[in-house]
């Protein structure tokens, strides 16, 4: 039958569709957007990539390629803000965390809101952390000289260990809207995945709580410059649209 120019636009919708659909499947979760931030007044002379919403279930050839890619950027230091796994810690979190502990980088991290809580789980993520000669922070501060690194592991906002520069790790961007008196240099946030799947001119089809009005990007707030990263993972469905994965080389 000849495609009539009538018969074609009756069905763009559907390969529209099928576009997008391909697209949300087998494109974009893993076409890895590599953004970065300059924060180098700091003067520190290091480089730190930023992970979040690994989402580990059970695919270990694609968390061991993300830390492939993480040291193709020569960082100093792997920042890791939550969401290790998606869920069933038992069956993932130990393969997730040995595979963390083998990074080749120093890994400070906190928690979010799919990773286990509870004293067994934070010795694991310690442990995990310190294997790299980095530290899993839960409520706690680390000196690197020029700055001080604080993580949280709710929606704390820490009190500063001394006057230099603060840099704070923390899963869920809506600790933005938290007032202090001493702003962060920088707060580096994950949680939203950016909305996972957008509509063009719309925007996210669905955020989690603890996201707020900071769902991608950089933002200015009442605590300090906010960055929110897409993530590397997905959760729910394994689909990305309109969205595409993201790690973030920050130079200090």
């Amino acid at each position: 039958m000849a495609w009539t120019r009538r018969r074609f636009l009756t069905r763009l919708p559907c390969f529209a569709a099928g576009l997008a659909a391909a697209d949300a499947l087998g494109v974009e979760p893993d076409w890895i957007e590599i953004s970065h931030l300059d924060l180098s007044h700091l003067g520190a002379g290091k480089t730190i990539v930023h992970l979040t919403d690994l989402h580990y279930r059970g695919d270990r050839a694609e968390m061991e390629g993300w830390l492939r890619l993480a040291r193709e950027q020569k960082p100093d230091y792997l920042f890791v803000t939550g969401d290790v796994i998606d869920r069933n810690p038992r069956r993932h979190l130990a393969p997730a965390l040995e595979i963390l502990s083998n990074a080749g980088v120093p890994v400070y991290g906190v928690i979010g809101n799919h990773d286990p809580v509870g004293t067994k789980a934070m010795a694991a993520f310690r442990q995990a952390a310190a294997a790299t000669g980095g530290k899993w922070l839960y409520d706690e501060s680390v000196d690197f000289g020029p700055f001080v690194l604080q993580g949280t592991a709710d929606l704390r906002v820490m009190k500063p260990l001394n006057a230099k520069p603060h840099l704070l790790l923390c899963h869920y961007p809506a600790v933005g809207d938290k007032q202090r008196s001493k702003p962060y240099e920088l707060i580096l946030a994950g949680h939203s995945h950016g909305g996972q799947c957008r509509v063009p001119g719309f925007g996210a089809i669905f955020l989690p709580d603890g996201v707020g009005r900071y769902v991608q990007g950089l933002f200015e707030t009442p605590v300090g410059k906010l960055f929110v990263s897409r993530g590397l993972g997905t959760t729910g469905l394994p689909i990305r649209f309109a969205c595409r994965p993201e790690m973030t080389v920050i130079r200090v």
